[in-house]
């Protein structure tokens, strides 16, 4: 056979096998976080998961609520799923184990209500699926690995895309430190921002990767289809992702510059992707606009934060409420990278500390090597992932109370590393840090911080936040496959991963034909 033939279909071959491996790695990571949760541990799940299951038979608004708002629906749900409720048992309680939580009952159809009414249909449609096969704790269990199974298609799409970046094995170590402990324990849950922050981490290497396409060379096909597809996944996940999409294609637009932005109008395949993009995200715009979900609403059955607050919040001065916005910023930075919230599961500081250092790292030799035009991108990227829950805050403490976590800016925030990583591979310092320790550096202390988030949040579920070292020992409580088996699990894929993203060979570009 022809040489010509056979190069092409031989990295065909070798592109496909490089998604499929990196698709399973990226899916037993979320699948291992999914296991390591109790029920209904993930953020607001037990809403979330009363949504998949009232969707998933047919009911995708139910009964507006008197005296609610926001997205307060009355539905008609099995029992068992009302039960969901009951994890408050162990919520911010950290000497209290997970075994407190007794999800049980029929199947039979009860009349029940969700603060998640109104969110749009489509991830429920997806995740969903498992509970028309069951309702107990085993189908809970599958909508988290179904959930875990999407991110994980879509971050092995963002390591293809990374693999076109000037270096890759730099732009690689940046897809690491985008992929915090959060990013994957939330990819655990039945959660659509789990599908948001993916997304978000695959639209931001694809938008990179595009704008690494030298201008002599055709774009690859396959890019325009990784980009379409991370970006619709991006726009239908939730209601503020339209944000986020004009934030990254902005960002990557700065950085590529005019003579290549026209180039892309031009180009049929990204103006069908484009396409393809719109529509799906004025589908969603248009469920805001004649649906009007809201995040947060008010139920006179279920106390808000602000009702909780002595005195409440209505009238703090506006220095009183400028101090309080500020002294929550440390929050939303660490709920980023280790501190879990919703049910108080903390990291060990350390590794806070360690990604923080990792982090600036990225963003400090970003800043150096880059060109004028790249850092002005970097900057207002910075600028407004610091800004943004402030501004948020400040603005509705009075009426919502501290609501904002980290996890909500962190479609934006994953661009960071990224796109540092991007500008330190397209500098001349990129191909020496290539060749050096760097990506073992940071492979053995993420992997270590990884380790760490994971393991305590067993231990805080097993046997209380502070309890015993030995947590898989005489525990309270235990996840699916026991807590050892499950953690040695976890140390196994994650090694593995770590090599396979980080290794040296990751630095030799992907040819397109």
């Amino acid at each position: 056979m022809d040489v010509a033939l056979t190069s092409p279909i031989a990295a065909a071959s070798s592109r496909r096998r490089v998604w499929w491996i990196s698709f399973a790695l990226f899916s037993l990571l979320g699948i291992l976080w999914a296991s390591a949760l109790p029920l209904f541990a993930g953020p607001d799940e037990p809403a979330h998961v009363t949504r998949a299951v009232s969707v998933e038979r047919g009911q995708l608004l139910g009964d507006k609520i008197p005296l609610t708002t926001g997205g307060w629906r009355a539905i008609d749900i099995p029992e068992i799923v009302v039960s969901s409720n009951l994890f408050t048992c162990y919520l911010f309680q950290d000497a209290v184990t997970a075994d407190c939580l007794k999800y049980e009952g029929s199947e039979r159809v009860v009349h029940s209500d969700t603060a998640a009414g109104t969110y749009f249909p489509g991830y429920y449609l997806l995740v969903g699926i498992p509970s028309l096969i069951s309702v107990q704790a085993l189908g809970i269990y599958l909508m988290r690995y179904l959930s875990a199974l999407l991110c994980g298609a879509l971050l092995a799409s963002a390591l293809a895309s990374v693999r076109s970046f000037p270096s890759a094995r730099i732009g690689a170590v940046g897809l690491t430190v985008a992929v915090t402990p959060v990013v994957l324990f939330i990819s655990g849950t039945v959660n659509p921002q789990s599908i948001e922050i993916s997304a978000a981490i695959a639209a931001w290497a694809s938008a990179l990767a595009l704008v690494a396409t030298p201008a002599e060379l055709r774009i690859d096909r396959r890019l325009i289809l990784r980009i379409a597809v991370a970006f619709t996944a991006l726009g239908l996940s939730r209601n503020i992702a339209p944000i986020w999409i004009a934030a990254i294609f902005g960002a990557a637009c700065l950085v590529a510059g005019g003579p290549k932005v026209k180039r892309w109008l031009r180009d049929r395949g990204l103006q069908l992707a484009a396409l393809a993009i719109s529509v799906f995200t004025l589908i969603q715009v248009a469920w805001n606009v004649f649906i009007a979900p809201l995040d947060t609403g008010v139920s006179p059955a279920k106390p808000t934060y602000v009702n909780l607050v002595p005195g409440g919040l209505a009238n703090l001065s506006r220095y009183e409420l400028f101090r309080m916005t500020i002294s929550r910023s440390g929050y939303f930075f660490n709920s980023m990278i280790g501190e879990f919230g919703w049910v108080g599961v903390r990291s060990p500081y350390a590794v806070i500390v360690l990604w923080a250092a990792l982090i600036g790292l990225v963003l400090v030799l970003g800043l150096a090597v880059s060109s004028r035009r790249s850092l002005v991108a970097l900057l207002i990227l910075v600028i407004t992932i610091i800004l943004l829950p402030l501004v948020f805050e400040y603005r509705t403490m009075r009426t919502l109370g501290g609501i904002w976590q980290g996890r909500y800016t962190l479609p934006l925030a994953v661009g960071v590393p990224i796109l540092g990583a991007y500008l330190i591979g397209d500098s001349s310092i990129g191909d020496r840090l290539a060749r050096s320790r760097l990506a073992i550096v940071v492979g053995c202390t993420l992997g270590v911080c990884h380790l760490l988030a994971f393991a305590q949040t067993i231990r805080r579920f097993s046997v209380g936040y502070n309890g015993a070292f030995k947590y898989w020992s005489n525990a309270a409580w235990a996840p699916p496959l026991g807590a050892l088996p499950l953690t040695l699990s976890f140390v196994v894929v994650l090694s593995i991963w770590l090599v396979w993203i980080l290794r040296p060979g990751s630095d030799e570009p992907v040819p397109i034909p």
